[in-house]
């Protein structure tokens, strides 16, 4: 998603629930990327926020880091809105698609996602 900030290919994400994982990253490098988000005002119109679980993500040969949730919460808790952190998207087993572009509603403290309307027409 950071590489696409700022192209034509960005996407609009006014009232938007983003969801965000990754595999093989070091968290310092997550960080970056969500700040690269942060800066380019990705987060600023958003309605919710759902990140998923990361797999070898770790704090990279040499860092010291701050943990992957604190680097998450660190960018998402300021915007007070509805957020989740460790849900089972992305490349984990078992694998859940989640269609883009659909209405859904998002329950964070229960760690739900409902779909509000078919996925497929």
């Amino acid at each position: 998603m950071s590489g696409i900030a700022g192209s034509p290919y960005a996407v609009d994400l006014e009232g938007a629930i983003l969801f965000l994982e990754d595999v093989g990253e070091d968290i310092y490098r997550i960080d970056r990327m969500m700040t690269h988000l942060k800066l380019a005002g990705w987060f600023d119109r958003l309605a919710g926020f759902v990140f998923g679980q990361c797999t070898r993500c770790d704090p990279g040969e040499g860092y010291g880091s701050l943990t992957l949730e604190e680097v998450v919460w660190g960018h998402i808790e300021p915007l007070g809105i509805p957020a989740w952190y460790g849900a089972t998207i992305g490349h984990v087993e078992p694998i859940v698609t989640l269609p883009l572009g659909t209405d859904v509603e998002v329950d964070a403290d229960g760690g739900t996602i409902r779909m509000l309307e078919p996925a497929v027409l």
